[in-house]
């Protein structure tokens, strides 16, 4: 629970004081009578001096919190409770709600649209939002356990419509990192292991797909006595007879079961923080002009400089403006030989990769090319080849040739 003036942190005061804002914040802008308050902050046993200790808590947030740019006080005086007078987009729970609101009745009608608003919901729990941490973390009772509870579930909500919909889309290659996080996040959740199933078949990872349902069962079993639901059992009865029903959409991209077509999220974004760290070791963060080519260096060894260079500013750009990705990427170049730090920059990366297609064509060019200039070895760098489904087709070749 944090509040802040012109970018400044507010000090809040005790971890009860804070819970009191917090429930008058997720109380939407209704007051909070005194009694509900008390309920919710000590429950069915409540201090004696409940009354007078809300009543202090009150005034020390009216003091802290101040009045807003209309000069109305925060915190107002109310007859029969409390409320706190703030705009839903200065409330990040309330962006949240407002952004998956306005994406639902997008859904299935224009998908791509609202996986857009789904995106920016999550992203207001912080970074990519799809790890919610502990909402209200820290505060006691039964009003911040319960919120707790229903927040966390509405998150679960979210990030399953968005998984959902970016699968219709046909973006089953970039999710499957996103879902195998989730379902190792709740491996009891039958709807997220349907997804990671659905999604691991579309990629040519079907054997992969069965051993999750496998998983989800072996689990359901031992923790809870139970076996996975007819969705489950028909969608796993459905992959071992090769339905062509759960084929993706044929204008998606996908990889075929050999993997030739383009390597997974989760390998694009480890060699790409591989390739970042080995960057860093060898001094190739200065800017290509800035770097000569001594007599004696190979075209090959220029090549690498100058797209390690590229690949470092395009995830420096990408992540500008999310403190938690820049973090990662200044601790590698901090210490890129940190294997910690290097495993959170993978991690970032491929939630990156996931989540916009355009980061991830970029960065995949770019390590192509990186790892055939570290090869060293004479080749030809295609970046789009159209039309080149046979023999003979027309072909078109674009990008940075080498020719030695």
């Amino acid at each position: 629970m944090q509040a802040f003036r012109d970018d400044r942190p507010v000090q809040l005061g005790e971890r009860q004081q804070r819970l009191l804002l917090a429930l008058l914040l997720l109380a939407e802008g209704k007051p909070v009578t005194i009694e509900q308050a008390i309920d919710k902050i000590w429950g069915e046993k409540p201090i004696s001096s409940a009354r007078p200790v809300l009543s202090q808590y009150a005034s020390d947030l009216r003091g802290r919190l101040g009045r807003t740019p209309k000069g109305t006080l925060v915190l107002p005086t109310h007859t029969t409770g409390y409320l706190v007078v703030a705009e839903r987009d200065q409330v990040d729970v309330h962006r949240f709600h407002d952004l998956v609101g306005a994406a639902r009745p997008l859904l299935h009608k224009d998908d791509a649209r609202a996986v857009e608003l789904l995106r920016d919901g999550l992203r207001q729990w912080g970074g990519d939002g799809l790890r919610p941490g502990e909402p209200l973390s820290g505060l006691p009772g039964p009003g911040a356990a319960n919120a707790r509870t229903r927040l966390l579930e509405e998150h679960r909500a979210a990030v399953v419509e968005c998984m959902e919909a970016e699968l219709r889309l046909g973006r089953h290659t970039q999710v499957v990192p996103e879902i195998q996080d989730l379902v190792e996040r709740r491996p009891l959740d039958e709807e997220a292991t349907r997804l990671l199933m659905l999604a691991l078949h579309r990629v040519g990872r079907s054997s992969d797909a069965l051993a999750a349902c496998d998983e989800l069962r072996r689990r359901l079993g031992h923790e809870l006595g139970t076996d996975p639901g007819v969705r489950i059992r028909d969608l796993r009865q459905r992959i071992l007879e090769q339905d062509p029903r759960l084929e993706p959409p044929a204008d998606s991209t996908a990889i075929d079961s050999s993997g030739a077509n383009m390597r997974s999220v989760a390998e694009l974004g480890k060699d790409a923080a591989h390739l970042v760290a080995e960057a860093v070791r060898d001094g190739g963060t200065a800017h290509p002009e800035e770097r000569t080519v001594k007599d004696g260096v190979s075209w090959a060894e220029a090549s690498w400089d100058r797209h390690s260079v590229q690949l470092l500013e395009m995830v420096r750009v990408r992540f500008a403006g999310d403190a938690a990705a820049t973090g990662a990427l200044a601790r590698v170049e901090a210490d890129p030989v940190d294997p910690t730090a290097l495993a959170t920059l993978e991690r970032v990366l491929v939630a990156r990769l996931g989540s916009d297609r355009a980061f991830l064509e970029g960065v995949e060019r770019l390590v192509r090319r990186l790892s055939r200039a570290k090869d060293g070895s004479p080749s030809i760098v295609a970046d789009t080849i159209k039309n080149a489904s046979v023999y003979h087709a027309p072909v078109h070749f674009s990008g940075d040739f080498t020719i030695s």
